[in-house]
């Protein structure tokens, strides 16, 4: 079994896609490059105006879409959103659930979730690494695979959904949504080894075949650990993010990625005491995080994500 790993790492594919841009984001720019928003192409013309904003049509024979001036803008068809993002933002760092956002922001339940979401894949695209480099460690994660809100559900089989967790020692941390029902050689080809940089020492914890796999990755590309001083860093992080995970009584999965960005998120920002502790320890120190937003994603969108395994 180590001779194959050892030969998944050797013909591995190296180019990376950002997985996590499964549906169609809108970056927010204010030089507008005048793209199409839809195909990214530079074909595009003047269309007239809508209440005094210029709109353009793509040129691009598989296109032909209309938009407007006001595509880039994060704001756009929501006034409300943007006279009160920064205060629902507060909101979300202080843990409040939809349902008390929603009362507090005077709005529906609905819209308190279709904010959050915009929150969270704003949070996912700003922090987005394609690969993950130096000391890293990597732990699994397995959940099962929830419909939460999918009305369409009608009791099919849950599939168990694998996530690697890679944190490195300059507190990167690159949540992997690696495999379903099973985390076997072609899921590690396809999903992990191209998140992880060829120069980064890996090490396994919490499972024999990630143990196995980071021993082959190190003696495929001849990395040894330079400082023997480098101390853990946290081999229980996995099993604290699925414990974060339990207080909102269900994740759906196709939200998951957005959810694990969340947890980097407040890891990052030392909302919690990170030491090999099964339990989470929140310190007082509230997260002081300047409120941002640079991307626009429509509700359709946001409603139409899929998980990407």
């Amino acid at each position: 079994m180590y001779e194959r790993y050892k030969i998944l790492i050797k013909n591995a594919p190296e180019s990376v896609t950002n997985i996590n841009s499964k549906f169609n984001v809108i970056k927010g720019n204010e030089n507008n490059n005048k793209k199409c928003p839809y195909c990214d192409s530079n074909k595009i013309i003047k269309f007239g105006f809508y209440k005094g904003i210029q709109r353009y049509k793509c040129n691009n024979d598989e296109c032909g879409r209309t938009f407007s001036g006001d595509s880039n803008n994060p704001f756009r068809c929501s006034k409300k959103f943007k006279d009160n993002w920064e205060e629902y933002f507060n909101l979300i760092t202080k843990g409040l659930s939809l349902r008390e956002c929603a009362k507090k922001m005077n709005i529906t339940i609905v819209t308190s979730f279709f904010w959050r979401h915009r929150f969270l894949n704003d949070l996912k695209e700003r922090n987005y690494i394609a690969k993950i480099g130096s000391y890293v460690e990597l732990t699994k994660m397995v959940t099962l695979e929830n419909f939460k809100g999918d009305r369409k559900y009608h009791g099919e089989k849950r599939d168990k959904i694998i996530v690697i967790n890679a944190l490195n020692n300059y507190n990167d941390v690159l949540p992997i949504i690696a495999g379903r029902s099973f985390f076997g050689f072609y899921e590690i080809r396809d999903n992990l080894i191209p998140r992880l940089d060829n120069h980064a020492y890996v090490v396994g914890y919490t499972d024999s075949r990630l143990k196995l796999f980071s021993k082959a990755f190190n003696e495929i590309n001849k990395r040894k650990l330079d400082n023997e001083n480098i101390s853990r860093m946290d081999i229980m992080y996995s099993i604290k993010v699925k414990k974060w995970l339990s207080k909102f009584k269900g994740v759906a999965s196709k939200y998951l990625d957005h959810y694990l960005s969340w947890r980097v998120f407040e890891y990052k920002n030392n909302s919690e005491d990170r030491k090999d502790s099964f339990f989470i320890k929140t310190s007082n120190i509230d997260i002081n995080i300047k409120a941002e937003i640079n991307t626009y994603s429509s509700w359709n969108n946001i409603k139409a994500k899929v998980i990407s395994v």
